[in-house]
Parts: structure tokens; sequence; C-alpha cells
């Protein structure tokens, strides 16, 4: 009688442990059944749970633009009251201060992207965004593919753009006018800036026809791609400054600013400690080449004289450079559904509304009504001319992991040139040298 109650005890308690690994097991399909499902919701989905998560944003810029940043951000967490955003400013120095970040493994969760997509994306800093397009069938024609090329690494897409800025000429109207100096017009040439700048440079009363910036790779390269060149360091050598067309680029420079002085050159701009802006404010200079980050800035303070802007000057081409703003997500975050949630509402028609009504820049997308918004502001009578030279950016320099790296030797190379250390022939094998070390690794 004990052997066969024993037995049965023990059938029953083999019967117990078959039922619990077979609702173990249920348990565990169910669990990942509902990981799944979670990786296919959007975080947006979860705003009943009570729990608030904060995803940290990497931000940068004047007192206005960090006003902009944060009116996306409010707007977002009005509907995402569940998302809590906090801004990171990262001051003026954006790549070395996000490389500290990076390195220390405190990244934000979205990092403020300017022209180092590559750079990131080749440290492995960034979150792929091909999975997260797919999964919410995100509409990426939207985005002009130029735009969308330089934040493709390696056939992965790790960004998205906010906002470009191309670059105009802004010139002041009444100075134009006094002198009898025929007014630009968006299909001027070379020659044709130049003659307006020679005549509107006084330099006894040190008033000139044009500012060119020193430091700043961006405003050398304006020229060296109108001039007809695609600069090109995505390789193991440049790619672009060896032709005579970038030589033609380098002898224009040399020749508005070392021979004819109609722009002051960089050790003179240094001693004066004046930037482009103040100097075309205080008609100190006729021109200066900018996006349209100024525009709020000059309606704000009312300049006491006629401006506009125009399209840069052409030669070969009309291409140019543009300041761009782009959005990635850190590899390293810990909320990468909640931050791809913000970064849709930042380059989505909610924020591209936002950056327009700002007129600092005009949206990364093709979004008509956001446009229309930059038009309607009339800031300048020109604005036109801002969203016509969208279609001529020239951004193949952004294709580089050395990014960073040429563009510093190539300002800094140029600079040496316009205070009248080298001669443009000199400069450009300089220029070369330089680079192909920097591109050889």
């Amino acid at each position: 009688m004990k052997k066969i109650t024993a037995l049965l005890l023990a059938l029953v308690l083999l019967l117990t442990v078959a039922a619990c690994d077979n609702t173990n097991s249920n348990a565990d399909q169910s669990s990942g059944s509902k990981t799944e499902e979670s990786k296919t919701s959007s975080a947006a989905d979860n705003k009943g749970s009570g729990e608030t998560v904060t995803v940290q944003i990497a931000v940068s810029g004047s007192a206005q633009e960090l006003d902009i940043h944060q009116e996306k951000f409010d707007g977002f967490m009005k509907e995402h009251p569940n998302i809590k955003v906090e801004p990171i400013d990262i001051g003026s120095e954006r790549a070395q201060k996000l490389m500290t970040l990076i390195g220390s493994g405190t990244a934000p969760d979205i990092i403020y992207l300017n022209e180092w997509t590559y750079v990131f994306a080749n440290k492995g800093a960034l979150e792929p965004l091909d999975e997260y397009v797919e999964r919410d069938g995100f509409d990426t024609s939207v985005y002009p593919e130029s735009l969308l090329t330089p934040l493709r690494f390696e056939d992965k897409l790790y960004a998205f753009p906010q906002e470009i800025s191309p670059y105009c000429m802004y010139y002041n109207k009444t100075m134009f006018q006094d002198a009898g100096v025929p007014l630009p017009t968006d299909d001027w040439t070379w020659d044709e800036f130049y003659a307006a700048a020679k005549a509107l440079t006084d330099p006894e009363k040190k008033i000139y026809g044009f500012r060119h910036p020193g430091n700043w790779a961006d405003q050398d390269l304006n020229w060296i791609a109108t001039a007809g060149v695609t600069f090109d360091t995505s390789g193991t050598e440049q790619k672009g400054l060896e032709t005579p067309e970038a030589l033609d680029a380098l002898n224009f420079l040399y020749k508005m600013v070392v021979e004819d002085k109609v722009s002051p050159n960089p050790a003179e701009l240094t001693s004066m400690g004046k930037t482009a802006d103040s100097m075309f404010q205080n008609q100190q200079v006729a021109m200066q080449a900018a996006g349209l980050w100024l525009l709020p800035q000059y309606e704000a303070e009312g300049l006491d004289f006629e401006w506009d802007v125009v399209r840069f000057p052409k030669n070969k081409t009309q291409k140019v450079k543009a300041g761009v703003l782009n959005w990635g997500i850190s590899s390293s975050s810990k909320h990468k559904d909640e931050a791809w949630e913000l970064l849709k509402y930042l380059v989505g028609p909610e924020g591209q509304k936002i950056v327009a009504k700002a007129n600092m820049a005009l949206p990364g997308s093709t979004d008509e009504d956001a446009l229309q918004i930059v038009r309607d502001a009339k800031i300048c009578d020109n604005v036109e001319a801002f969203i016509a030279s969208v279609d001529d950016c020239d951004l193949v320099d952004e294709l580089s992991v050395y990014r960073t790296e040429v563009n510093t030797a190539l300002g800094k190379t140029i600079d040496e040139m316009l205070i009248g250390k080298r001669s443009p022939e000199e400069t450009q094998q300089e220029l070369i040298s330089q680079i192909n070390k920097i591109l050889a690794g």
C-alpha cells in the first residue's frame, strides 16, 4: 500500500512539473512575442503607461537658435507627455565637444550633426536608421537626395536633415546705388562681382567691396566649387585641387585679397576683431557671403540702409556650400525608440514649419507649406535666391571620414596664401600634399 501511494505521489509530481514547464514555455513565447511587438510599436503608444522617459539632445547656437529648438521640443512634449526632452548645449566647438561626450560614454540620445555624419558613423557613434524607417513606413522621398547622400555611410542611413542654408551674397543696395554700380542679379558672374567689389572699395576709408572671412573653409570652397571643381576626399587621394580650375579659384582669391585688396586679409581681420556681419552692419563692407542665419538678426536690428541678397556669382558653375543641421541617434542611447520619435518630429512637417517660421534656415525637406512660410515672411526681397540655390548645393566634401582634418588644413593653408606667404601655384601644391597625407591615414 505504501508503495502504491508513493508511486501515485511521484506521478502527480511529474504531471505538476510538466504543467509548469509548459506554462513557462508559453510565457517565454508570450514574452518574446511582446518584445517583438514593442520593437514594432511606436514609443508614442505608451502614453498611458505613466512612466516618463528622458531623451537628451545636443543643441548649439545663439540664444535665438536655442529658443527655436526649445519651441520644437515643447511642441513634441505636448504631443508625447511621457517623453521629457533635455537639451545639452555643446557650445560653439560642436564637433570637439561631441567627440569628448562620445569618448566618455556620455553622449546624448540625439546627436547634433552639421557636416560630420561620415566622421561619427565611421566611429560607430551613430545608430543606423533604416530599420526604424522601414518599421514605421517613414517617407524619405520628401528629402532631396543631395541632402540624404552625405547621411548614408556604407549603405546605411544615419541621419535626417532638419534644415539647410545655402551661401548667397548679401549686398548693401544703398552703397551700390550711391556709387552708381549696377545692382547684382541672380545670374551674375565672377567678373561682374569683382568689378562691383573693386568699385566699392575705398582703401583710405578702410571700406571694402567684400569681406572674405579667414579660417573658414566653406568660404574658400565656395569659390573653388563655382570655378567648376568637384573637391572629393572620399578616397586615399584628393581629387579636384590638381585642376586648372582650382588654380583659377586660388588666383581669384589672391588677386582679390593680396593684390587689389578689395577684402581685408586674415591678419587684418584678426587685428580688427570684427565679424563679417558687424562690418556689413557698419557699412565697412558692401558684400558678404552667408546663409539665411543673418536674416532675423538684420530684421531685428533694423539696418539703416537698403540691402538684399543675391545668388553667389557663377563662373563655370553656380554650385555653393551650405550650412546644414542633421539629427542622428547615438548608438549608445538607452532610449532609441523614444529618440526616434523625437527625431521624426524634428525633421517632419511640424519641426520643418518651426524652422521656416524662424527664417534662420530653409527646411530640410521639400515641404511646400514650410517653404511658403519662408517666402511669406519677406525679410528680404530676394529670399528666393536661397531657395533656388538648394539644387546647386555642393556637399561632396562631406563624403569623407577625414572632413574635419581636411577642411582645417585647407582653411589654414589658403589663409597663409592670403597674407602673402605663398603664391597660388605654391598653395595649390601645398594643399595637395597636405590633404593627401591626411587621407593616407
